[in-house]
């Protein structure tokens, strides 16, 4: 109880300070969509980043060193998938591990008969329950350079730590306000994915990258990105999607101008 007090009141005093001066001049770099919030969006997406940037343990790996300008770009577009929430700063995750591009991963499953095959994989980043986020700083500054053909890292894997929020388990289903709203949130996304794998499988021009017809859990995580990036994609393409995600990120970014 008094831990949880002495958190609120310290981000309340971190929000109140806000982000310095020269982190400010570097915002609208850092983050395309800032410009076309509205005032009082940009003051809670400063806040909130600010909270972000200093609570955070950031740490630069593969030879990457860390810098303001990497924690700034990171924090701002973690803001972003948070600004229609109440109150969200994934306590749960307690580092940041940023590479300066993809990287290589250690993997193993088995093909069966006791044996277990180990190998690595590259990687643009990770989310771990109840542990870190990993990513690659060169993806994170294309998603903030500008629409970036749909894609934000950052949006992808936070969108991962969402799902996580209400267990372990990824399905693609974050907490919901109630049993209805979560009945429709599953009818839409799972016919959006059939979609999805359907245009995937014939080369159709998927309305997102077919990484996304991999299962829901990726399904969630790629619309999010297309959906903070081009939303007017989904607007056009998936338009009881785009309401389920409005109404669950309480954000509408199709006013942020077509794409």
């Amino acid at each position: 109880m008094i831990f949880s007090w002495l958190k609120k009141r310290s981000r309340r005093r971190i929000a109140q300070e806000g982000l310095s001066d020269e982190l400010l001049e570097l915002l609208p770099a850092a983050l395309w969509q800032y410009d076309s919030l509205e005032d009082e969006e940009q003051q809670r997406l400063r806040q909130t980043a600010a909270v972000v940037f200093r609570e955070k343990n950031w740490e630069g790996c593969g030879g990457l060193a860390m810098t303001d300008e990497i924690r700034l770009t990171i924090a701002a577009q973690i803001a972003l998938v948070t600004l229609g929430f109440k109150e969200e700063y994934f306590d749960r995750v307690l580092s940041v591990l940023v590479y300066p591009d993809a990287y290589r991963a250690p993997e193993a499953h088995s093909p069966g008969g006791g044996v277990v095959v180990e190998h690595e994989s590259a990687r643009l980043g990770e989310a771990w329950y109840r542990g870190p986020v990993v990513l690659s700083w060169s993806d994170v500054q294309r998603a903030g350079e500008g629409r970036n053909m749909g894609r934000s890292l950052v949006a992808h894997e936070f969108a991962h730590q969402l799902d996580m929020l209400n267990g372990r388990s990824t399905d693609g289903v974050p907490p919901l306000n109630d049993s209805s709203e979560a009945e429709r949130w599953v009818a839409n996304l799972e016919s959006a994915l059939a979609r999805l794998r359907h245009d995937c499988r014939r080369r159709s021009h998927p309305v997102m990258d077919c990484y996304g017809a991999t299962d829901r859990s990726e399904f969630f995580a790629v619309a999010s990105e297309v959906f903070f990036q081009m939303p007017q994609r989904l607007v056009e393409r998936e338009p009881e999607l785009y309401e389920s995600m409005r109404a669950y990120y309480g954000q509408d970014p199709q006013r942020w101008g077509s794409g």
